[in-house]
């Protein structure tokens, strides 16, 4: 048998792995935005850790049942904020007292492979605890 006929038979024989590896990463890397309602079951009423992707801030925030929020920076440098949160055409929008001048900003959020809830705006959230 020559070597490049083993190693086409190697191919096709692992082909259909690689196929079922991609689609299930793919699955997973594209998963749906959050509805309204499980922004409201998964985040809402939870103490929230959370950090910029990029890492250069990171804190702690609260969505209230009443739509009230605070939030805390605790790096780069400590800071915090009370606002309101609402729920806009399937994103979550924040407008606190002097961050962003008050401005309200919405994001879409997706949950990844590890549970964590990513923002359309590069956030990321953690539920640390039940309970407000």
């Amino acid at each position: 048998m020559r070597p490049w006929t083993r190693a086409i038979r190697l191919v096709r024989q692992h082909a259909g792995l690689a196929i079922f590896a991609l689609c299930c990463c793919t699955a997973t890397a594209f998963s749906a935005d959050l509805t309204p309602g499980e922004i409201r079951s998964e985040l809402v009423g939870h103490a929230i850790v959370w950090w910029e992707e990029g890492g250069w801030h990171q804190g702690e925030l609260v969505l209230a049942p009443d739509g009230s929020a605070e939030i805390t920076v605790d790096r780069p440098q400590a800071s915090g904020d009370v606002g309101r949160w609402t729920i806009k055409d399937g994103e979550i929008c924040t407008a606190w007292g002097e961050i962003r001048a008050g401005i309200e900003k919405c994001y879409r959020i997706r949950r990844d492979e590890a549970g964590r809830f990513v923002t359309s705006g590069g956030n990321v959230f953690e539920i640390r605890e039940a309970g407000v």
